[in-house]
C-alpha cells in the first residue's frame, strides 16, 4: 500500500527514540484494532485474503474493508462482498461497504434489493445502513402492502397460503 509506505517512510525525529517503538508508537487515527487484527490474521495466513475471506462475519467484512479502503489495500474485497450479498444481512453489509468505498449507486442497488427480501433488516442493521436507506426499504414494503391491500400486521410478504384465508387483522381475504 502506498499510503502505509508513506507513513512508515516518514522522516524520523532525531534522538534516542524512533517512531514505531513502544515509547513512540505510530498512531493510525480512525483505525480499529478489530480491523487490523482481521487484516493481519488474513495476511499472515496460509491463504492471504483468499478462501477464508468469504467466511468472515458481516461485521468482520465491514471492519476489514474499512482498513483496506483507507490504506489502498482493497484487493477485491468489495467484489467479494457484492458476490456474497444473497440475504438481507449480506445486502446490509454491501450497503455499508458501498458507504465506505463511496459508491452511492451500489448502495442504491443494495437497498432496492433489500426491499424485496425477507426478513426486513433488524434494528441493528437499520442503524448500520442509515435512516434514508431504512426509509426506502420501509416505503417499498408499504407500497407493496397497499397494492396487495394488506395491513402492516398481516403483511402479505409473510402471509402466503395457497387458499383464500380471512384475515382478522385487516378484515379481508388473502389469496
Amino acid at each position: 500500500s502506498t499510503k502505509l509506505e508513506e507513513i512508515f517512510n516518514s522522516p524520523q525525529v532525531d534522538g534516542d527514540e524512533t517512531y514505531g517503538s513502544d515509547a513512540r508508537p505510530i498512531i493510525l487515527t480512525g483505525d480499529s484494532i478489530e480491523g487490523w487484527s482481521i487484516f493481519l490474521s488474513l495476511l499472515y495466513s496460509d491463504d492471504p485474503l483468499g478462501a477464508r475471506t468469504p467466511h468472515l462475519t458481516h461485521r468482520e467484512q465491514i471492519e476489514l474493508l474499512r482498513i483496506a479502503s483507507k490504506h489502498d489495500m482493497n484487493y477485491g474485497l468489495l467484489s467479494r462482498i457484492k458476490n456474497s450479498a444473497h440475504t438481507t444481512s449480506g445486502l446490509v453489509t454491501l450497503a455499508v461497504a458501498a458507504d465506505i468505498t463511496d459508491a452511492p449507486e451500489l448502495k442504491k442497488s443494495a437497498v432496492e434489493e433489500m426491499a424485496k427480501m425477507e426478513p426486513l433488516p433488524t434494528l441493528e442493521e437499520a442503524q448500520l445502513i442509515g435512516l434514508e436507506a431504512t426509509y426506502t426499504v420501509l416505503m417499498a414494503v408499504y407500497d407493496q402492502m397497499k397494492r396487495n391491500e394488506t395491513s402492516l400486521a398481516c403483511n402479505g410478504r409473510y402471509f402466503r397460503l395457497p387458499n383464500p384465508v380471512f384475515c382478522f387483522v385487516c378484515a379481508k381475504k388473502h389469496h
